[in-house]
């Protein structure tokens, strides 16, 4: 509804009723008409044709209605008993939206017009809503025309509403004196009105809709009697007006052919069935029958029969008689009724109370949906702490640095590279290597050369073609991982669905920043999985191998030829001392024999040095060995748990930190909400 200063009009402000600013207006006061006091001496005016309000004509460029008297200052506001309880409850849910759930901006208003409305004492209002097929207009016509008490332009000023103004939402007030038509108001003298000390506001349909619903002390649905609540204009307005508890349904119209006012009444409890109402599990309501259009006709051509000149009194009579027939027909005389007493005692606290458990209501259900998403983040969390869990254990299951640990020798396993790289150096023992190679060729230099050679070239070579091409598979595991992680993170602290259409005035729940700069950077800060991230355990145990254990098979291999030629060398050297002059001790064939006994006896032990030698380097081997397996399992793991792993894990870690205070929070949300209903039910009794 538009709002101007110092018009009166009693205003829609974020998303509530207000009540009217009054400011001082030009002393020149102006009325539609002037009625006789005496019906002896009439001048009536000339009868009118006849222009409902749900079908005028296209606006006029001007209104027949002087601009509105002018309005005494206004008073001091008179308080309402009772009304600071709900005062304070009103304030505490407005906090709430406000600060906490990140609830919609439409509640809070609504919230906070409620807090403006008990400021003074007003009228009573009554919001008439309907889809334009129902004929809403014509039902507050029929309603507020009384042709036998109201002027003639009272009665004009109502039909004539809508005539040159716009189709916001219109507020018919109560005034004494002439009618008035200002943008969003309409003020006149009905005897309607002043009976029931109530104003009527003509809701127009639309997302503010439910708004003036709310802040309504009763509220008149107009249906008509096909489609009834299904209309698209009561979307919005249905649930917040059986909330309310005050309700009155008017089904407006002729019914169609065979259905009668049960079936519709049975039709129209079925669709109640399927509208969920917060905080009332079964609504009252009241439901009305009338013909708006008869009634419209019957007070139309009553009104014409009494203005009418030269009249007699029988055709009034007649006249009278078929205004009498029509008008009980149309059943608007019990509608009138019913909504002289819409507005019960102690209506504007009871209207707060009421928007304060909708709120309530509200808030609770966003607190269910928050609580439905707290469920699904712990779920998302879980699914990624498993899947990055559940690929880490597939790659290492089937990684070459667990073949065979707890099943013997397995084809591509560590343990069948190494034995067959035991296998080739045995055989270069046996053969190139063998002791009598080494005597013969007096190349003892080989053996440094040619065993490290081999372990430089043929060690665990098909272990550290498997290692590089797992640690490919690792390379895009880290990165469907990492993409897995920022996708999950980013996904739960993107803006949730608004409840009921509206944003947020909060933030998310599962937001922050922090943990998303802190993924950021983890991508840049961990390394992506190269190569050669697998194979340290290998090429530093390769390492160890070449510095220490062949050159120590290298000086052993000295040593023992050495030896040999040393004592092969004394021996003969000894043999001939003994057997030239000027010793000559011995025989030359006993020389000879002890030479060559001297030559045996050093091949001898050398060989034995050698096999001495053989045997420290397969325990030496045995040893680095196995060491390098139990390094390759320990490394694959550490490399899948830093690199691999560590965005996941900082998201899964970071997410659950979030769900623990987002639940920690929703406890503590919940049990204000429920010391706010329990303080609202004892300020209503």
């Amino acid at each position: 509804m538009r709002s101007r200063a110092g018009t009166g009009v009693l205003r829609l402000a974020a998303g509530g009723l207000r009540p009217p600013r009054v400011a001082a207006r030009a002393p020149a006061i102006r009325t539609l008409s002037t009625r006789p006091t005496s019906r002896t001496a009439p001048t009536p005016p000339a009868p009118r044709p006849r222009s409902f309000a749900a079908v005028a004509a296209a606006p006029s460029p001007r209104s027949d209605l002087p601009p509105p008297p002018l309005r005494a200052p206004k008073s001091a506001p008179t308080p309402i008993s009772g009304a600071e309880r709900t005062r304070a409850v009103l304030s505490d849910i407005a906090a709430i939206l406000h600060n906490d759930i990140g609830g919609s901006g439409a509640w809070l208003a609504r919230v906070e017009a409620a807090l403006s409305d008990l400021g003074d004492a007003r009228r009573g209002r009554i919001a008439v809503v309907g889809d334009t097929l129902a004929g809403p207009r014509d039902v507050v016509s029929a309603v507020l025309e009384e042709p036998l008490s109201d002027s003639a332009g009272t009665m004009r000023a109502i039909q004539e509403r809508y005539l040159g103004t716009g189709d916001d939402t219109l507020a018919i007030t109560f005034a004494q004196g002439g009618a008035a038509r200002t943008p969003g108001q309409l003020t006149v003298p009905s005897s309607f009105l002043s009976q029931s000390g109530a104003d009527v506001i003509e809701v127009r349909p639309g997302p503010d809709a439910a708004a003036d619903a709310i802040a309504a002390d009763a509220v008149v649905l107009v249906l008509d009697p096909i489609r009834l609540t299904s209309a698209p204009a009561l979307k919005d307005v249905l649930a917040p007006a059986l909330a309310k508890g005050n309700v009155h349904f008017v089904v407006n119209g002729t019914l169609p052919p065979n259905a009668t006012e049960d079936t519709v009444r049975a039709a129209l409890a079925e669709q109640l069935k399927h509208t969920t109402v917060p905080g009332t599990p079964k609504p009252a309501y009241d439901l009305s029958f009338v013909n708006a259009a008869a009634a419209l006709r019957a007070a139309s051509a009553l009104s014409a029969a009494l203005s009418a000149e030269g009249a007699e009194s029988g055709s009034k009579a007649k006249a009278f008689a078929a205004f009498q027939r029509d008008f009980v027909a149309s059943a608007i005389g019990p509608l009138r009724g019913t909504l002289l007493t819409a507005t019960p005692p102690g209506y504007q606290l009871r209207t707060a109370d009421n928007t304060a458990a909708q709120a309530i209501a509200y808030t609770e259900s966003v607190l269910a949906s928050d609580r439905n998403v707290l469920l699904s983040a712990s779920d998302v969390v879980a699914d990624l702490r498993a899947e990055a869990t559940s690929g880490a254990g597939k790659a290492r299951r089937l990684s070459v640095v667990t073949k065979g640990v707890s099943s013997g020798v397995v084809e591509g396993s560590i343990d069948s590279s190494v034995a067959q790289a035991k296998k080739d150096i045995a055989a270069l023992f046996d053969g190139r290597l063998s002791w009598l190679g080494l005597v013969v060729r007096l190349r003892v230099d080989d053996v440094g050369a040619d065993i490290g050679s081999y372990i430089s070239r043929e060690f665990c070579a098909d272990t550290q073609r498997q290692l590089v091409y797992e640690a490919g598979q690792l390379s895009e595991l880290q990165g469907s991982l990492g993409a897995s992680a920022d996708r999950t993170a980013r996904q739960l602290s993107a803006s949730r669905t608004p409840h009921g259409g509206e944003a947020n005035v909060a933030g998310h729940p599962f937001s922050s920043p922090l943990l998303l700069n802190h993924l950021s950077s983890l991508g840049l800060e961990v390394p992506p999985v190269g190569p050669r991230a697998l194979l340290p355990p290998l090429t530093s145990r390769r390492a160890q191998l070449l510095s220490t254990v062949v050159p120590r098979l290298q000086v052993s291999a000295q040593r023992s030829l050495l030896t040999t030629y040393a004592l092969a060398l004394a021996g003969v050297s000894a043999s001939w001392v003994a057997c030239v002059p000027p010793l000559a001790l011995i025989s030359g064939y006993t020389a000879t024999g002890l030479g060559l006994l001297s030559v045996v006896g050093g091949l001898a032990l050398g060989q034995r040095f050698w096999a001495r030698a053989q045997r420290r380097f397969w325990k030496d081997w045995a040893r680095v060995t196995d060491m390098l397996k139990d390094d390759l399992v320990a490394h694959y793991d550490k490399t899948v748990q830093t690199l691999v792993l560590a965005r996941p894990e900082v998201a899964a870690d970071g997410l659950q930190e979030l769900v623990g205070k987002r639940e920690s929070r929703l406890k503590e949300l919940e049990g204000r909400l429920e010391r706010l209903r329990e303080r609202l039910a004892v300020s209503g009794q």
